[in-house]
């Protein structure tokens, strides 16, 4: 007779998971606090742990930037896909008489004493970490990047979560020897704002397994390239997919850096609307019409399991230009015909002179336009249109 263990990790399996473990809340008790599933579901006993790769073939589309948006919409698909695995397993558990959460997948992070909001956040401690519990498990490792690494994907997975009250037999996690990290490093070099640095290093603890991984600069320094504030390497000759520019290098104090990022996401129109997805992560997963932004993680990306692939990712990204906003709402590769604009969003944009240019041309929507994209359009066809009228009155 199949064991609980076997029918709940074949469920998971069946409905597209690459990779499942379990582990449990007495092996988390060493970890971090957002190890301990008590703060989502205090009778959680056990965790069902879930992986689904990426497409690789996207991936390498987005690194080099031949194609930005399969690779955001591919990231769509998978999390629309983990919350149905995670659905069904916590069906499954409660037709048993368990208990069972189906943790969110991402933006719902732990309140902290000094913000108001999330724009004041500098921490973002989530509910329940994804990572911890998928470590100890025994699906993958921490990289040096702090990122799950995976024997066979490397760390192009997207990881779900089920706590449940059910008392499961739980996976050992990965020993040292087979450790997927060879400290190649080369995540800390594919960071735009060197938020991985190369040689600081600290420790962390879960499940009994001690991991070594970059001592990284604070959490908002991630936040504000991840998010697109701030997308040029600091050699000035490759981005990360952001047409968006800060137009001098971020500060090194960390009150500063957070007090920055707590500036720009005041002025970024989609943290002034009610309904965005930091409000409900997972009706935006689902709504047809909303697009997952996606422009930086290349130090995920560029995470594939074999060293020689990961050197050739590297020079993909170093060598694939600067990104520029299109009048479209799409971005593109940075050419001669691009030119840097200020806008009122405490940041500088890159957009093309061919948009730029033109009679009064109205703006075209694009329903994957992100909410700063589509207002930095409509301030610049602003400028455009005020511009051509000044000109006409001149004449």
């Amino acid at each position: 007779m199949d064991s609980a263990e076997s029918r709940l990790k074949s469920l998971a399996v069946h409905l597209g998971a690459d990779l499942v473990g379990i582990t449990n809340r007495d092996l988390l008790s060493d970890g971090p606090p957002s190890a301990d599933p008590r703060y989502l579901m205090p009778s959680a006993n056990s965790i069902i742990s879930f992986a689904i790769s990426l497409d690789k073939e996207i991936v390498q589309d987005f690194i080099s930037k031949k194609k930005w948006r399969p690779h955001c919409e591919n990231r769509k698909a998978i999390a629309q896909k983990l919350y149905t695995i995670g659905d069904k397993l916590v069906e499954q558990l409660r037709s048993e008489g368990y208990q069972a959460v189906n943790v969110d997948l991402n933006n719902s992070y732990r309140p902290e004493k000094a913000a108001a909001d999330v724009t004041e956040m500098t921490d973002f401690h989530p509910d329940f970490s994804h990572r911890y519990a998928a470590l100890a498990a025994g699906i993958g490792r921490l990289g040096w990047s702090g990122n799950l690494l995976t024997k066979e994907h490397g760390a192009l997975v997207e990881l779900g979560s089920v706590l449940t009250s059910a008392h499961l037999k739980p996976d050992a996690p990965i020993p040292d020897k087979d450790h997927p990290c060879d400290r190649c490093k080369m995540c800390s070099l594919v960071c735009p704002v060197e938020m991985i640095r190369p040689k600081a290093s600290s420790q962390i603890t879960v499940a009994g397994v001690t991991e070594t991984i970059s001592r990284k600069r604070p959490n908002t320094c991630c936040w504000i390239s991840c998010t697109g504030y701030e997308g040029l390497a600091t050699s000035s000759t490759w981005s990360n997919w952001s047409p968006y520019r800060l137009g001098h290098p971020l500060p090194e104090n960390k009150e500063e850096l957070n007090a920055l990022c707590t500036s720009l996401q005041k002025a970024d129109p989609q943290m002034q609307d009610v309904n965005n997805s930091f409000s409900n992560y997972r009706e935006a997963i689902f709504d047809p019409e909303w697009f997952y932004y996606t422009v930086c993680g290349f130090c995920r990306s560029v995470c594939s399991p074999s060293r020689e692939d990961r050197r050739a990712n590297r020079k993909l990204i170093i060598n694939s230009g600067t990104a520029a906003l299109k009048f479209d709402g799409s971005h593109k590769v940075a050419d001669e015909d691009t030119v840097e604009m200020p806008t009122p969003f405490g940041l500088r944009v890159v957009a093309g002179l061919d948009d730029l240019t033109g009679s009064k041309a109205k703006a075209r929507k694009w329903p994957g336009q992100f909410p700063l994209d589509r207002a930095v359009i409509k301030y610049l066809y602003k400028l455009i249109n005020s511009a051509e009228a000044k000109g006409c009155a001149d004449d």
